[in-house]
């Protein structure tokens, strides 16, 4: 905040080297209202109104009964900017207590930098290395590799490239945990075969009206091309015998035992259900 004062040349508001000018002036003898007071208060309500809005709701009651924006600076600075031992003691306390826990990396780095920058502003500063070395204490053992990469270090690393570091862990342990957006068991569905006679156990080509053929039809420079555009044969297992090569809807052992059960037909093949055997 006081380096925007600075910036726009309004800190001689705050710092009391800027008063209020006289409210009149007299000009032959006429008392007026002096212009150089309007110009002034107009500057310090609007400096007054952008202090209270930087300001949480609970310490704005503090500086309601401030007349201008240098009594509200003095009350906040008299109150929070103090270097007082007990004020000191607070700070470095609430540092190292601060662990990372269930909070994001960003979250709890900047717990630790604003603590930090706080006891810098009462004249207080952390060496960069016992910053880095409150940051680590913090952290759990899923930072573990972190924690032992930078202990080895011949220098201290800087509090933005650690920061950088933990973020990118961070996203790595999340990718861990996070779950396959599809089961192993829906890739399987997706795969379609056609049907195949299980007469024998031995494929019928889609088709063809002749007897099954025994064993495995093998591919042979004449028919090359032609078996390339063939289904593959159905290899999942019977849900009623386990038997590989046929489902329950087709199962022979299934119709004996259950003659009077139309079992569900496969999806797609309605068409091609037939009536339960008699």
């Amino acid at each position: 905040m006081e380096a925007i004062l600075i910036g726009y040349d309004l800190q001689k508001f705050i710092d009391g080297s800027h008063p209020a000018p006289p409210t009149t002036i007299t000009t032959n003898n006429v008392v007026s209202t002096n212009p150089a007071y309007q110009t002034w208060l107009r500057q310090d309500k609007l400096l007054f109104g952008a202090l209270v809005g930087t300001l949480s709701s609970t310490l704005v009651p503090l500086i309601t009964q401030s007349k201008t924006s240098y009594e509200a600076w003095q009350i906040l600075a008299n109150t929070y900017a103090r270097p007082s031992r007990g004020h000191i003691k607070q700070l470095k306390d609430h540092l190292k207590n601060i662990t990372k826990g269930s909070q994001s990396i960003t979250n709890y780095m900047q717990s630790i930098k604003t603590r930090a920058d706080e006891l810098a502003a009462l004249g207080k500063p952390l060496d960069q290395e016992d910053l880095i070395e409150k940051v680590l204490e913090g952290l759990d053992e899923n930072y573990q590799s972190i924690i032992d990469a930078v202990n080895g270090r011949d220098s201290t690393i800087s509090f933005d490239e650690l920061h950088e570091k933990l973020i990118n862990k961070e996203l790595s342990l999340r990718n861990k945990i996070s779950p396959s957006p599809l089961p192993a068991s829906a890739h399987a569905t997706n795969v379609r075969f056609t049907p195949w006679s299980v007469t024998n156990r031995t494929p019928r080509l889609p088709g063809s009206t002749s007897a099954p053929t025994q064993g495995i039809i093998r591919n042979s420079p004449t028919n090359t091309r032609d078996n390339r555009s063939l289904a593959r044969p159905f290899l999942g297992r019977c849900q009623w015998c386990s038997t590989q090569g046929h489902v329950v809807s087709r199962c022979p052992l299934f119709r004996q035992q259950f003659p009077q059960v139309q079992p569900p037909s496969r999806p797609g093949n309605s068409s091609q259900s037939r009536p339960p055997a008699p």
